[in-house]
């Protein structure tokens, strides 16, 4: 049994992230409005926080993630929670997912 509250879509779009004491690149999978499972190229501890910023395909823009926590991690894989989004960033998500 699924207990997520959002539907996973798999994708694989590049991504940069940023926290207190990390910064690096990856590619997202698994999308949702609520979160994604990211592949990167540094290792994450649980419950660091990053900001996000997803380079969807064109013709839209980047899509900002003002905080992300980490909820798991598995090696150079780790698995996020949306905590804050602009509205405006989450009405493009919200598109971009429809469109899948």
């Amino acid at each position: 049994m699924d207990l997520r509250e959002h539907p996973r879509h798999e994708v694989q779009i590049p991504v940069s992230f940023l926290g207190d004491d990390v910064a690096g690149k990856g590619t997202v999978s698994n999308l949702s409005l609520g979160g994604c499972a990211v592949k990167g190229d540094k290792l994450l501890r649980v419950g660091a926080f990053l900001e996000l910023s997803v380079n969807l395909p064109a013709p839209e823009r980047n899509l900002s993630v003002d905080v992300a926590v980490v909820r798991w991690t598995l090696g150079e894989k780790f698995g996020l929670d949306f905590l804050q989004m602009q509205p405006e960033e989450q009405k493009r998500l919200r598109r971009f997912i429809r469109s899948l």
